[in-house]
């Protein structure tokens, strides 16, 4: 996916106002005028509501805040509306995140599909807090789970089977942070993997235990696992279809959400790297990656200037996630408008930056060219400059 100008439509964001269909002839008209080739359609959003018409999984529309949608097909309108304005069409579904705190218990979310949390007492003594009474918003759900990867391949198979698109995307493919998951069933499978048991359990495989560089092994070891599965699948339905994922550009730190996204032949050598770390590497699976590049900070000098690293800007992020995954995918580095809210000069500069690293790009999210009104500044920017796939 070269010279590829991706708009990204979050449906959570935009979802209440795109069911009517003159707004989704605009968004789309605008998004062309402004230069973009792809848009990407969220097909299962964080929650684990889907929001076409599925077999398997519970339909946005099921949720109040949604209600609009109740019997409506977005992934197949919005498609529609793609091809018709010439453009192409990313689906997008988010893997491993099947619920959300605060709302009922959808029917596919399982107790022991949870992850675990590992927390600690005042003394010391750990805690195992489900994910549906933990403090993250996502109800995570456990990826090394036989279950669970069936069920995310399932909605992936579906998709696959019953629309027409021209590539397809994996965002949350991942753990929700270091801190998950140590359920029993982690246990026993880390143990196959590291041929040893783990008698002073979990602090053997915590920050700080002796096993703590293996377990992060073993948790990329899952997620690459299951990315190539995904990826069978993806082109089982049609072998031109491009897939991809979408992840932090923070590779010094990403190992905490059990990804290894780089290039197998990646090795810098990190202090929390084992001699194992690398093999993980799933870039070589992709035809395209998204690091999304969320810095205020433009240039490497800034964020230094700042008391930040310099990865913490546009260009180290850009610089980082080129390293990782070393040519293997395209890559396309990937702006949060948010970031930028009231600062239209620093926007500028970080298309410039993403412009002077390549002719591809990827826009988060829609929503903020609107509140903005920046629709315009970036047909001045002559985003279309690159061309299109």
């Amino acid at each position: 996916m070269k010279e590829a100008k991706v708009l990204w439509i979050d449906f959570l964001a935009n979802g209440a106002r795109l069911h009517i269909e003159e707004k989704r002839t605009e968004y789309i008209d605008k998004a062309k005028k402004a230069g973009f080739t792809h848009i990407v359609v969220d097909a299962k959003i964080p929650y684990g509501y889907v929001t076409y018409k599925s077999k398997l999984a519970p339909h946005a529309g099921d949720w109040e805040r949604f209600s609009c949608w109740r019997g409506l097909d977005y992934v197949a309108v919005m498609l529609e509306e793609i091809k018709k304005q010439g453009l192409k069409a990313i689906l997008k579904a988010d893997i491993f995140a099947e619920g959300r705190i605060g709302t009922p218990a959808l029917p596919q979310l399982q107790d022991d599909w949870q992850v675990i949390y590992l927390g600690e007492e005042e003394d010391g003594r750990p805690v195992f807090t489900k994910a549906e009474d933990w403090t993250e918003n996502a109800v995570f759900v456990n990826p090394v789970m036989p279950d669970v990867r069936q069920y995310e391949l399932s909605i992936i198979r579906e998709l696959g089977e019953n629309y027409e698109f021209d590539a397809f995307i994996l965002d949350r493919c991942r753990y929700p942070n270091v801190k998950a998951d140590y359920s029993p069933l982690s246990r026993r499978e880390f143990e196959k993997y590291s041929s040893h048991s783990i008698k002073n359990w979990p602090y053997d495989v915590a920050e700080g235990g002796p096993f703590f560089k293996k377990w992060l092994a073993w948790r990329a070891s899952v997620i690459s696992s299951f990315i190539k599965e995904a990826k069978a699948e993806v082109k089982k339905a049609g072998s031109s279809r491009d897939f991809g994922v979408y992840v932090g550009s923070w590779y010094p730190e990403f190992f905490q959400e059990g990804v290894n996204w780089g290039s197998r032949e990646f090795n810098p050598g990190y202090d929390w790297m084992d001699s194992d770390y690398s093999t993980t590497g799933y870039a070589e699976e992709l035809d395209f990656i998204m690091t999304g590049c969320y810095c205020f900070h433009v240039t490497k000098q800034e964020a230094s200037a700042a008391g930040l690293r310099e990865w913490q800007s546009v260009e180290g992020a850009i610089e980082i996630s080129k390293a990782a995954v070393m040519n293997k995918p395209a890559y396309l580095p990937s702006l949060f408008l948010k970031d930028y809210e009231g600062e239209e000069q620093q926007f500028q500069k970080a298309l410039e930056m993403c412009a002077k690293n390549g002719e591809s790009l990827m826009i988060f999210d829609s929503i903020y060219l609107e509140q903005y009104g920046w629709w315009d500044l970036l047909k001045e920017h002559n985003l279309s400059r690159g061309g299109s796939l």
